[in-house]
């Protein structure tokens, strides 16, 4: 490893490393985005939705969704999906979810094939219950951002031009500020921000700027009351990244002995020399989900309908294609009070220019300041790899506290694999899952959030209840 990558920094930080891992440090990130100058247009009420067309009879939780202004002058709005817990809203937690990319949507894929209430049937216009969504646990607002994704957007075009992690950290913050003025009961209330992939920036960018921003506040301004965050499969190092998804490839016999050979001879992982040596085992495996190497493929009949190639117990690989139709209806748009217009899951025009190498120094300042910090990662991932993730953790130079072993489902199968480092940092390996962890195990995926909630290691011996 190169002695630079063990300079903890702010990631945010556009000037380079500063020489300081610690929690007092603020100045690498400034200026720090304004809170909102007066409260937002719309109440909670007005954003309140009836029901979704085609939801089950059974739904008994409030939903809300509709747009928070987060630049008033370019006219940025941020779409967002709330769902309150059906039982006890007014003690849980609140969680922030957001999906990757970067440019893809949290409606789409975090409500509507992970951890939301509901999932799309093959019809495409109804719902079923989804058994393991995380409002059992939590209140849960999935933010499509930045603005162009989904149905999110800006007045200004330009915006979709200038997009980039460190506006992308600052109008979320902007926009829990807002969206706390639009749901007071929620104010002080204990929250964590989530997601996946490139998650891996946005979550720890956002707890950053959170951070930050609440030890700047007034004494008569209430803080946002962030206790942590909870990460799937993330990008942390681009270099590590693409080593970690090459060996994995090539352990899980997708790549040849040649390829990873030539590979580990010419490229350092350090610099742009990997991409074109990468590039020999494009098309080596076939045809497969490279986002979980063992889940069925989705296929399409000469009459244009989806069918999946074997099956898989709780799993749909052309979901994709059931949650576009469904988000595409006028009927759900208007229920959303979302603005009418073809939605997608990703913006693919996007222009993205920030994006650091490496948010292993972010992780860690958040360690240091106290913040509960998970990481999990399915270990059928390719794209995002196990492999990857735990030299990124090697990295964090956190000492063990609680050596690797087996974590434990109710119904007494491993889990996965769980580690504990000083501070409370916690990665865990989920068995058997891809790169979103909630839609190919989403079982495991509830246990994990249930101790992470509750600041318990998961079950580390068969439990009952």
């Amino acid at each position: 490893m190169a002695s630079g990558r063990s300079r903890l920094r702010l990631s945010l930080s556009p000037n380079g490393p500063a020489e300081t891992d610690t929690c007092s440090d603020s100045g690498t990130y400034a200026p720090l985005p304004e809170r909102c100058k007066r409260p937002p247009s719309g109440g909670k009420e007005a954003d309140r939705i009836k029901e979704l067309p085609g939801q089950p009879p059974r739904a008994r939780f409030g939903q809300y969704s509709g747009y928070v202004t987060v630049n008033e002058e370019r006219g940025r709005e941020l779409f967002y999906y709330f769902v309150e817990s059906p039982a006890d809203a007014a003690s849980k937690p609140l969680i922030l979810w957001l999906n990757g990319g970067p440019g893809c949507s949290s409606l789409g894929y975090g409500a509507m094939m992970e951890l939301g209430p509901f999932r799309v049937n093959p019809d495409g216009e109804t719902l079923s219950e989804n058994k393991h969504a995380w409002n059992s646990l939590a209140n849960v607002i999935f933010l499509e951002s930045p603005a162009g994704v989904g149905f999110s957007f800006s007045r200004d075009a330009a915006d979709y031009k200038t997009a980039g992690d460190r506006r992308t950290a600052e109008d979320t913050y902007i926009f829990l500020v807002n969206w706390l003025e639009r749901f007071p009961d929620y104010k002080g209330r204990e929250l964590y921000v989530a997601g996946e992939s490139y998650g891996g920036h946005f979550v720890p960018q956002a707890a950053t700027v959170v951070t930050l921003m609440n030890r700047r506040l007034p004494a008569r301004q209430t803080p946002i009351n962030l206790r942590g965050i909870f990460l799937g499969n993330p990008l942390l190092d681009l270099y590590l990244y693409e080593k970690g998804k090459l060996e994995f490839m090539w352990s899980h016999g997708v790549i040849s002995d040649e390829v990873w050979a030539s590979t580990l001879h010419n490229c350092s992982f350090l610099h742009d020399l990997c991409s074109s040596n990468a590039s020999e085992h494009t098309f080596e495996g076939g045809r497969m989900d490279c986002f979980n190497l063992y889940a069925p493929v989705c296929l399409q009949s000469p009459n244009g309908t989806y069918y999946s190639s074997s099956h898989l117990p709780g799993y749909d690989p052309c979901s994709d294609h059931y949650v576009r139709s469904y988000l595409n209806s006028v009927e759900v748009q208007e229920a959303l009070h979302a603005r009418i217009r073809n939605w997608s899951a990703c913006m693919p025009n996007l222009v993205w220019n920030d994006s650091p190498a490496f948010m292993v120094p972010t992780i860690r300042y958040l360690v240091d300041c106290g913040l509960r910090v998970w990481i999990y990662s399915g270990d059928f991932d390719s794209i995002c790899s196990l492999t990857a993730t735990r030299y990124s953790v090697k990295d964090l130079n956190l000492a063990v506290t609680k050596k690797w072993g087996p974590w434990y489902t109710p119904n007494g199968e491993v889990g996965g694999f769980v580690q504990q480092y000083q501070g409370g940092f916690t990665l865990a390996s989920v068995r058997a899952a891809g790169h979103m962890v909630p839609t190919f195990q989403p079982e495991r995926a509830l246990v994990l959030l249930r101790a992470f909630l509750r600041n318990t290691l998961p079950p580390a011996d068969i439990v009952t209840n």
